[in-house]
């Protein structure tokens, strides 16, 4: 243990914060256990956004840059991304950043372009055409690596076609047969068999790729034009696959996967807008990903507003993987965040730590209209083109806010929030007071609804009243009693953190 660092615990849901417990007291009324008092309410910071990261530099970058993944490994930030050159032949391309900002794109030697191999090409999307990237740590060496894309094989008027995107088809199909004036129905019974599939890809270095023998799984009529995401769970041991779904035509996130890399049962619905959101609100994508450092669960998925056919990126978090809910409903980045007004906004995973301090999110934005390539005479060109690339930031572990805008207390129960056993050092807290403002710890014995109704019991020593005021603007600041922070007296003992706090941010607790 005395090697052990404590991890930081965010705050992006009530669970960890005791939420007090009813009973009787010795005059047989009632009372409540330590319930949290005063107002305290969970804030989405929205992002920090940068000047584009990347801009086409060769000549097989011209007509598309397009990057859909980034894991940092080490010191190196590796990203992968789709390109296309003025042949308009899609490549997968590959390229290495120590900031996220100064790329270098290795002469790999893999792939033959314009008559030679010095580009950083992988191979043709036509090879594999990837939608995401992860890094399997239960894998033998040549299997380190993992992808997924997925193929949609389509029949129509008894004719196979399975050499076109699904979703550019299915609009031209529609487009066409609107301009003709046919019908739902008649367009209906020419698109007769819509049979989509997840495919995978394996790679010991994540440049040299081959292709899964086996589609990983078979899926009936469904839309999977997005990008559709895997990731290996290690805390379940398991594969976690989150696709494009529809419930009621409204599009949404499904989940399957299981301990083998295929073979999965049908997906479920596990994320969807719901009756507190806007009533023409759809969730477009995942972007799932993991929360640096813990075991916890992020999405930060794209809703499209169909009204005004525009898109904003929001916050999800789960602590499974299953359940997902939302700290707040609001944009976590917005349209109008940075120098230049979006109509759609996408994340691309993962949620990367850029430096000490700064943590990104990959985003891809543009001027135009969702809707807009449905339109006869819209240039697919011109809309891949008018993306760009930025980086959504935070300073670490600042996703999310416990704010308290006037003075508030409450407990964080060992059990949960804060973890258990304390290690024995310092207790750190991620926060930030407004003017006026301060926060004071105490440490406590935890409570649990099956004892009877007590006031909370503090350690001597180490008590609200006893404790030094926080104040300012700190990412790990320690915590002391009179000048006294060493916790050595608590290694591997349970220990609840009761907190007074006024004016005040606070991000997250190491204990």
């Amino acid at each position: 243990m005395a090697d052990e660092v404590a991890t930081p615990r965010p705050f992006l849901d009530w669970y960890g914060i005791w939420p007090g417990h009813t009973g009787a007291g010795a005059d047989e009324l009632g009372v409540s256990q330590d319930p949290p008092t005063g107002e305290l309410r969970l804030r989405v910071q929205p992002a920090d956004i940068t000047d584009p990261f990347i801009q086409p530099e060769r000549d097989w970058e011209s007509s598309m840059l397009m990057p859909f993944c980034v894991i940092r490994e080490g010191d190196i930030l590796r990203m992968w991304y789709k390109t296309a050159g003025e042949g308009g032949i899609s490549c997968i391309a590959y390229a290495e950043s120590a900031d996220g900002f100064d790329w270098k794109r290795p002469a790999l030697g893999l792939q033959e372009y314009g008559g030679n191999r010095s580009n950083n090409l992988l191979h043709p999307a036509s090879h594999f055409d990837f939608h995401s990237i992860f890094v399997d740590p239960s894998a033998p060496p040549p299997e380190r690596y993992k992808g997924i894309s997925t193929v949609s094989e389509i029949t129509v008027d008894g004719v196979l076609r399975d050499d076109v995107h699904e979703g550019d088809f299915f609009d031209d199909l529609v487009t066409g047969m609107v301009d003709q004036g046919r019908g739902n129905e008649e367009i209906a019974e020419r698109l007769e068999l819509w049979h989509p599939y997840v495919t995978g890809a394996v790679s010991g270095d994540g440049l040299s790729w081959k292709v899964c023998d086996a589609p990983l799984m078979h899926l009936g009529k469904a839309h999977l034009d997005t990008q559709n995401i895997a990731a290996y769970d290690a805390g379940k041991q398991e594969y976690a696959v989150y696709l494009r779904g529809r419930q009621d035509d409204r599009r949404a996130v499904i989940k399957t996967g299981g301990p083998d890399f295929g073979g999965w049962p049908p997906p479920r619905f596990v994320f969807m807008a719901d009756t507190l959101d806007t009533i023409d609100d759809d969730v477009y994508d995942s972007c799932y990903c993991r929360y640096p450092g813990t075991d916890l669960h992020l999405m930060f998925p794209s809703f499209y507003h169909r009204g005004s056919a525009s898109l904003d990126i929001h916050l999800a978090t789960s602590r499974d993987g299953d359940l997902w809910s939302r700290p707040e409903r609001r944009p976590i980045i917005g349209r109008d965040q940075g120098p230049r007004r979006y109509m759609a906004v996408y994340a691309k995973p993962n949620l990367v730590p850029l430096d000490d301090r700064k943590w990104g999110l990959m985003y891809c934005g543009t001027p135009v209209s969702h809707d807009i390539r449905r339109f006869p005479g819209c240039d697919r060109g011109a809309i891949m083109a008018s993306f760009e690339h930025r980086w959504a930031t935070w300073e670490r572990d600042r996703l999310v806010a416990l704010e308290a805008p006037g003075e508030a207390r409450f407990t964080l129960n060992a059990t949960a929030q804060i973890g258990t056993p304390c290690l024995g050092r310092e207790l750190r807290l991620n926060y930030r007071t407004e003017p006026g403002g301060w926060i004071r710890v105490g440490l406590a014995q935890p409570q649990t609804p099956y004892a009877l109704v007590r006031p909370q019991l503090s350690h001597d020593g180490f008590s609200l009243d006893e404790a030094d005021p926080l104040i300012g603007d700190d990412l790990s600041g320690v915590v002391s009693w009179n000048g006294k922070r060493d916790l050595s007296a608590f290694r591997g003992r349970p220990v609840s953190v009761a907190i007074h706090m006024n004016r005040a941010k606070l991000y997250s607790v190491s204990l």
